[in-house]
C-alpha cells in the first residue's frame, strides 16, 4: 500500500509511524516548511532558552489514558503539576481557573457574587443564548468578568450571539465548592525531556521519503483507482493520500474559506514565576486576562512547565494575542461549511483528511492520537464503501468535542 502523507507535524507524524506498524506501508511524506513539528515544536530564544507555540504539555484531556504508554515509547516524560489561572481584572489577584468558590470570594466583589449565587438557587437555566446560560447559573457579575470580554476579544462574538449549547459543552458553569486547581484532565500532565522535537525525528523514521518545501496544489481521484497529489515540483500518485492541510485549501476553497481563530506571540526571559499561584502555593502555569483592558488572551509561564514549581533559571513568558491569520481555532458557526467540505472529501475515494487543520477542529496531543487510531482501525470499512459510508467514518474519525 502506497500512502503519501501531507504535512510533517504530529498528526502526519503519527499517522506515518502507525501506517507504517499496522499496514506495512511504504509512506512518503511532504511538508511545506523546511521543519517537522508544525505547531507542536520547541522554540529557542537567541539565547537557547526553550518555549513551545502550540502545545505546552502531554495529558488527557478529551482521549483515551492509552495515549500515554504510546507516548512513552517516544518520551520521556516528566510529569508537572500544570495549573490555570485567571485575572478577572487589572487589579484583581490571579484565581484559578476553573473557578472555585472559596477564591472568587475572596476578591473585591465576592459579596456581590454569592448575593447573585444565592438568588439563583432552584431556578432553571435560561437557555436563550451564552449570555442568559451563563448569567442564570453563575450570575451576572461573573458572566461580564469571566467570559463576555474575552469572547468579544478572541472570538470577536457578543455572548448573546453565541447558542448556551457552547457553554454546556465546554462545561462554563462549573464552579467548585472546594479548590481543585490542577488543570482540568483525566490523567496528570507531563513535560517530555528535552522538548517535542526529538519525537519527530522518531516518528518520522518510518517513512520511506520525507521531502521538505514542497507545496500541494491541486487533488484528484486517479482513473483507475489511488489519489493523484499535484504539487508545486511535480505530480504524485499514491493508493491512499492523508491530508493534514487546510481542507477548504485542498479542495481549492470551491465553497469559501473556512474561518479561524488564533493569536501572535510575544516573549520575554524571566527567571522566577510571575503568574501568581493558587491557594495551595503551586504557581500557575498560565494565566488568563479576560478583561478589555489589554489584548492579550493568555499568559504562559515555561519555567514553571519546563522546571517545576520552584525554578530559579532563565525562562520564558509567553503572551497571547488575538490574530485570525493565525489558524489555530476552528470556529462553531462554519459548521455547515466544513460539512460541505467533508463530503467533499468523502467523493475523492482514499482521500481522507486529518488532523486540526485537515478536520478543522480543535485537538490536543490525546485527542489527535486518538484520530489517527480511529483511521486505523476504519480503513477497512473506508475501502468498502460508497461515498456515504466514506462520509461516516470520516466523521467517526473526527470524533466530537468529547474526543
Amino acid at each position: 500500500m502506497r500512502v503519501l502523507i501531507i504535512g510533517a507535524g504530529f498528526a502526519g507524524a503519527a499517522a506515518a509511524y502507525e501506517f507504517k506498524r499496522r499496514f506495512s506501508a511504504d509512506v512518503t511524506v511532504i511538508e511545506q516548511s523546511r521543519h517537522a513539528g508544525g505547531m507542536l515544536r520547541t522554540f529557542q530564544t537567541k539565547e537557547g532558552i526553550p518555549y513551545e507555540y502550540g502545545p505546552r504539555i502531554v495529558s488527557v484531556f478529551r482521549g483515551s489514558q492509552d495515549c500515554l504508554p504510546w507516548f512513552r515509547q517516544f518520551l520521556d516524560l516528566q510529569p508537572r503539576d500544570v495549573y490555570q489561572g485567571t485575572c478577572l481584572r487589572p487589579e484583581y489577584p490571579a484565581v484559578p481557573f476553573p473557578v472555585d468558590k472559596p477564591s472568587l470570594l475572596k476578591l473585591p466583589c465576592g459579596d456581590q457574587i454569592a448575593r447573585e449565587w444565592e438568588a439563583l438557587k432552584g431556578k432553571p437555566a435560561v437557555e436563550t443564548n451564552l449570555k442568559t446560560y451563563l448569567e442564570s447559573t453563575i450570575g451576572p457579575t461573573l458572566t461580564s468578568l469571566a467570559f463576555a470580554p474575552f469572547n468579544l476579544k478572541f472570538w470577536g462574538r457578543r455572548l448573546e450571539d453565541i447558542p448556551a449549547d457552547w457553554g454546556k459543552l465546554r462545561r462554563l458553569e462549573r464552579i467548585s465548592d472546594k479548590g481543585d486547581y490542577r488543570l482540568p484532565s483525566v490523567a496528570p500532565h507531563y513535560y517530555p525531556k528535552g522538548g517535542f522535537n526529538p519525537l519527530f525525528d522518531k516518528l518520522l523514521n518510518s517513512a520511506s521519503e520525507l521531502r521538505y518545501g514542497v507545496s500541494v496544489q491541486d487533488i484528484s481521484q486517479t482513473p483507475g483507482g489511488g489519489v493523484t497529489v499535484r504539487t508545486d515540483r511535480d505530480t504524485l500518485h499514491a493508493d491512499l493520500v492523508l491530508s493534514t492541510a487546510p481542507i477548504d485549501k485542498t479542495l481549492g476553497l470551491r465553497f469559501g474559506e473556512l474561518e479561524w481563530k488564533g493569536y501572535r506571540t510575544e516573549i520575554e526571559v524571566i527567571d522566577k514565576p510571575k503568574l501568581g499561584h493558587a491557594p495551595d502555593g503551586v504557581p500557575f502555569s498560565w494565566l488568563y486576562t479576560p478583561y478589555a483592558d489589554t489584548q492579550v488572551c493568555r499568559t504562559t509561564d515555561f519555567g514553571v512547565i519546563h522546571h517545576g514549581n520552584s525554578y530559579n533559571q532563565p525562562s520564558v513568558l509567553l503572551k497571547e494575542l488575538p490574530d485570525d491569520s493565525v489558524k489555530m481555532y476552528p470556529v462553531w458557526w462554519e459548521g455547515e461549511k466544513f460539512d460541505r467540505y467533508l463530503s467533499e472529501a468523502a467523493k475523492i475515494k482514499g482521500f481522507l483528511p486529518i488532523g486540526r487543520l485537515g478536520m478543522y477542529k480543535y485537538v490536543t496531543m490525546d485527542s489527535t492520537y486518538g484520530m489517527v487510531q480511529r483511521l486505523c482501525d476504519d480503513l477497512s470499512r473506508y475501502a468498502e464503501s460508497d461515498h456515504k459510508g466514506r462520509l461516516d467514518v470520516l466523521k467517526h474519525v473526527r470524533g466530537d468535542w468529547a474526543n
